[in-house]
């Protein structure tokens, strides 16, 4: 077939294509466009040919077309480039534009064929994508979210950037480890739970969706609660279905679990306190009645044992966020005071109180007062406080970097041994000196009456 024949087969399939078809000369100089072409821009066949087709390309795409094409034509390599194009009706279009030469056999290119291919829905659908990940993206960061994917054919795991992130681990891009390395990030006790949850998500009977919540152990030792939602994904295979993947997103709730385990301690800690609340009414009646010669009399001791309470309350508020300030500085002997006043008796001397002066911060007055209050109601329904002869003597010392505080009950109902049981007060007591002072408190129940050893560091104390 010689070169005219080729010639005018190309010029038939290039009318009959959807694509804009062009030929060029040797040295470069476009010599044809098809119909297409000029249907497309507008541009007439003079306004077309030799670098007239120029005026169509966008004014920011031209230098780059124009270079690619002239190291085509000292090359001879195939020509390929993405640019915009103006329509007839003034708007510009991506198309992809490509051409390849026609060789002599020498090797010699003597002509070019080209098409420039429409692919603007394409580019603006690659676009509208390209933006959705930027948002996408940018609303994982603002919300401290990761990604991951787990492949289940492989048993392998990968983590995005926010991801590693959020496990302290410095990475680029997708980060990749077994299903095992990631499980011994996991805290023993809670590894189980995270399995049997990927377990489900893959069964073919459920619905593919994944939640867990879990501790990590992050590189410094340190233990971050985490929550992780994905989706399994299924393929049908021989009739059956089959997971392959779950994907999803994961979070660091530390302080959200911190918070809510703070509001369950605080709603059984109101709980009890509404239940000593009556313990406290009863056994001040009681001890008021002992000791009152008259209705009058009893009504008036009651009262005052009542303020008593409600002044100790009023000292002890918690600073809270809800912009309340606290109240003055307290002294420890101010505040021992203020919680056993309601239990004093007119006229005995059952409660002694001494020690130097060591003062109270307001985040720790209420831990503190907790303990004193949950004594002395113990000590008010079992101990020294239950019956008239009883004393009790609350006296401390500093040592070194502590306070030493002692609680000593005498003369109370006797004591056979410590009890079986220990209530809920009892252990808020223990964690409220151990955690939140960072002390320590020893109980001994001798035959007559339990002494209470407390150590209290004085930054935590007075903090």
């Amino acid at each position: 077939m010689n070169f005219n024949e080729t010639e005018n087969q190309f010029a038939v399939l290039a009318e009959s294509l959807p694509q804009l078809v062009w030929s060029v000369r040797p040295e470069g100089y476009h010599d044809y466009f098809n119909r297409r072409w000029h249907e497309f821009t507008g541009l007439t066949p003079e306004q077309s040919i030799g670098a007239g087709w120029h005026r169509a390309v966008h004014p920011d795409d031209l230098p780059q077309v124009q270079a690619r094409w002239q190291q085509s034509l000292e090359t001879g390599q195939p020509y390929e480039c993405e640019h915009r194009i103006r329509n007839a009706a003034g708007g510009y279009e991506w198309v992809l534009s490509r051409a390849a030469p026609f060789q002599d056999s020498s090797g010699k290119a003597t002509r070019w064929f080209g098409t420039s291919t429409n692919i603007h829905a394409q580019r603006k659908a690659e676009d509208a994508l390209r933006l959705l990940e930027k948002q996408y993206r940018l609303a994982l960061e603002a919300a401290s979210l990761g990604t991951w994917t787990i492949d289940l054919t492989t048993d392998q795991v990968s983590w995005d950037e926010g991801t590693c992130a959020l496990y302290h681990i410095p990475h680029n891009g997708r980060y990749s480890l077994s299903l095992n390395e990631a499980s011994e990030l996991i805290h023993p006790d809670d590894r189980e739970s995270v399995r049997n949850s990927i377990a489900a998500a893959a069964d073919p009977l459920s619905n593919g969706r994944y939640e867990s919540q879990y501790r990590a152990i992050l590189p410094d030792g340190k233990l971050r609660w985490f929550r992780s939602h994905g989706q399994a994904l299924f393929v049908q295979e021989g009739g059956a279905s089959r997971a392959v993947s779950i994907s999803g997103v994961i979070s660091d709730v530390t302080e959200r679990q911190a918070s809510e385990e703070a509001q369950q301690l605080l709603t059984r800690e109101l709980n009890h306190r509404v239940k000593n609340l009556f313990a406290i009414a009863n056994g001040m009646v009681s001890m008021t009645a002992r000791t009152a010669r008259d209705p009058k009399e009893m009504a008036t001791a009651l009262r005052g044992r009542l303020s008593a309470l409600s002044r100790a309350h009023e000292l002890v508020q918690p600073v809270t966020g809800s912009g309340l300030t606290a109240g003055p500085e307290v002294g420890l002997a101010q505040l021992i005071e203020a919680v056993l006043e309601p239990y004093k008796q007119s006229g005995h001397n059952q409660i002694l109180v001494e020690g130097p002066g060591v003062s109270v911060g307001s985040n720790t007055t209420t831990s503190l007062a907790l303990v004193l209050h949950e004594l002395a109601t113990n000590a008010a329904k079992y101990g020294c406080l239950s019956t008239p002869g009883g004393r009790l003597v609350v006296r401390w010392a500093l040592q070194g970097d502590s306070a030493d505080l002692l609680w000593a009950e005498s003369g109370g109902p006797a004591i056979a041994g410590p009890p079986s049981f220990e209530g809920f007060g009892t252990q808020l007591s223990q964690r409220s000196i151990a955690g939140q002072l960072g002390g320590a408190l020893e109980r001994e129940w001798r035959p007559e009456g339990l002494q209470v050893h407390m150590t209290l560091p004085l930054d935590r104390l007075t903090g």
